[in-house]
């Protein structure tokens, strides 16, 4: 095993003494000395570290840095280890408090210090270990597995996280819903292996075309979804026109103009003075994907509000001309 001690020290004699003590354990075989905090945050950025040695007490010693250390999520397991004179119990207890993981003394025996040491690292790579196993267990939970794009939870989660974003800036957004024109005839003549090959190159058409900020889903079946932060009508329709071409030249490279693969496209636009919620959104983006379908596929047609009807005008001259009938 090869491990790093960061030890920080703002005193200059036991400074040597303590990089020797650590070093005598022979859990570390580097170990880099700094003077202050904003050091140890400039080594923590340059290299990985496995311990934070700190010799506490000696003076009048800021500790904002330790507010650094503990939101990075990259240090946020990183152990402290604190030491103290012999008999100082008010540095080793705040030292505890703020946020060391043990405490010991400048002459704690070295077979007393390796076993807590190698204990300590230990410890903190196993909770690193099950931290990180815990984010990919969340990530795959939000994943579409055969096209790595976020699933419909994923899609349900930021699309209402978008709507209140929007509603609290008053910046627009754009929804897409896209759908695989004649998915079903292509399963059906060459196989689910050969649909799962379309929907994964089109996951891959849709990953290479959208910008950073954009988020695209799989919303099921061979439907897919994309929110458009900032987007404007004029905007997300240049944007599903450069899909349009991407999946044309997706079908040529597929099948050399044998056959063609193409989407309907359907778009509808949010902004914050706007009440529609998740729900009324996806309702609007379907309706306009219907109406590329209908209009003939590979297409894009953007959501239009239905003008409600205006009742017809009385005709009050028409009313006073008409004759009166007997009762």
């Amino acid at each position: 095993m090869t491990a790093t001690a960061l030890i920080i020290s703002t005193s200059n004699p036991p400074r040597g003494a303590l990089e020797q003590k650590v070093l005598k354990t022979g859990v570390f075989d580097r170990a880099i000395v700094c003077c202050n905090g904003e050091e140890v945050i400039a080594e923590l950025e340059k290299q990985t570290i496995d311990m934070i040695c700190w010799a506490f007490g000696q003076g009048d010693e800021p500790t904002d840095w330790l507010e650094a250390l503990r939101i990075n999520p990259a240090w946020a397991d990183l152990p402290l280890l604190v030491f103290t004179k012999e008999g100082d119990q008010e540095h080793r207890l705040r030292g505890l408090e703020l946020g060391a993981c043990d405490s010991v003394t400048f002459v704690t025996p070295t077979a007393e210090l390796a076993a807590r040491i190698r204990g300590h690292i230990k410890r903190s790579e196993q909770i690193s270990h099950l931290r990180n196993r815990r984010a990919e267990l969340a990530q795959m939970a939000l994943s579409d597995p055969l096209t790595g794009l976020g699933n419909r939870a994923s899609f349900d989660l930021r699309l209402r996280q978008e709507i209140a974003r929007s509603r609290r800036s008053g910046n627009s957004f754009g929804l897409m819903m896209i759908d695989i024109d004649h998915f079903k005839w292509f399963n059906d003549c060459y196989g689910h292996q050969a649909g799962d090959t379309i929907l994964k190159s089109i996951a891959e058409v849709l990953s290479e075309t959208v910008r950073d900020s954009d988020v695209a889903c799989r919303y099921g079946g061979e439907e897919f979804a994309i929110i458009l932060p900032g987007a404007t009508t004029a905007s997300a329709k240049r944007l599903a026109e450069r899909l349009h071409q991407a999946i044309s030249v997706l079908s040529q490279d597929l099948w050399h103009n044998e056959l063609a693969l193409t989407a309907s496209i359907g778009l509808t636009c949010f902004d914050g003075s706007r009440l529609a919620g998740c729900g009324e959104l996806i309702g609007e983006a379907d309706a306009a994907l219907y109406r590329a379908k209908d209009n003939g596929r590979n297409c894009t047609e953007v959501f239009v509000p239905e003008t409600p009807q205006l009742p017809l005008a009385f005709d009050y001259a028409l009313h006073e001309q008409a004759p009166l009938q007997a009762h």
